[in-house]
């Protein structure tokens, strides 16, 4: 994408945004990462500062990507969302670390973990801005910030450094009924990998991390899809939990 179009697909988005609408984007695709990543920081300049950030992997060898959370998006659980208010309704149940003071230059893995002051059981709330976004090459997704509307925020615990990530329970229960249930899967691996290749990013690239900020590293369960009227609870058992409601 030329520059042009980079700053025509971020103004697109921010309308929707700002609009609550959806947009078909009328451009060429993004044709990386980076562009996607110009788009986001766009976007992002309409919120500053940011809130924290998004990250994730397909496999735990693979090379993370990411997105910002925009200021107003992070928010203590329980949280509602009126269903009539988004395009559709999603949720991700993800572990999050929050920085506890700033990293401005370069960092080791060691200085990532002892920069954070805390962590949490965490449900990503998901939405679009793109009409027909299945359709759609799927670096415009990473462009809308990874499709993200909100992160719901859950008591922080104990014994994140050392705890056993690989053999962790997660619960999603809709309604109160298990939707999804099972021991692991968190496909980028461990989620310390994770938040320490977010904080290298940012920092080589995206002004650094600072203090405050919160970092969410890829949903254990994937992507679900609820209905209209819908209560969700991600349950961490032994960390803790939150909830998100879609009232009618």
């Amino acid at each position: 994408m030329t520059p042009t179009e980079i700053h025509a697909a971020a103004v697109a988005l921010l309308r929707a945004r700002f609009t609550h609408t959806q947009v078909t984007p009328s451009g060429p695709a993004p044709s990386s990462e980076d562009d996607a990543y110009a788009i986001q920081d766009i976007v992002a300049n309409g919120y500053r500062p940011v809130d924290g950030w998004k990250t994730g992997a397909k496999t735990p060898e693979a090379t993370p990507n990411c997105a910002p959370l925009l200021k107003g998006n992070v928010i203590d659980g329980p949280a509602s969302f009126p269903a009539a208010s988004m395009a559709m309704l999603g949720v991700e149940a993800e572990v999050a670390f929050r920085f506890a003071r700033d990293i401005t230059s370069a960092p080791s893995d060691a200085a990532v973990l002892d920069a954070i002051g805390s962590a949490h059981v965490v449900m990503e709330v998901v939405d679009t801005r793109l009409a027909n976004y299945k359709s759609l090459d799927p670096l415009w997704a990473l462009s809308d910030n990874g499709m993200n509307k909100a992160l719901v925020v859950g008591p922080s615990f104990a014994n994140w450094r050392t705890h056993d990530y690989a053999k962790q329970p997660v619960t999603l229960l809709v309604d109160g009924a298990p939707l999804v249930d099972k021991i692991g899967g968190l496909t980028g691996g461990s989620p310390l990998r994770l938040v320490q290749w977010l904080a290298r990013h940012v920092v080589a690239r995206r002004g650094g991390i600072r203090a405050g900020q919160i970092v969410t590293t890829g949903s254990w369960v994937g992507l679900q899809f609820v209905q209209p009227g819908a209560k969700v609870e991600a349950r961490f058992p032994g960390l803790g939990s939150t909830s998100v409601s879609f009232p009618t």
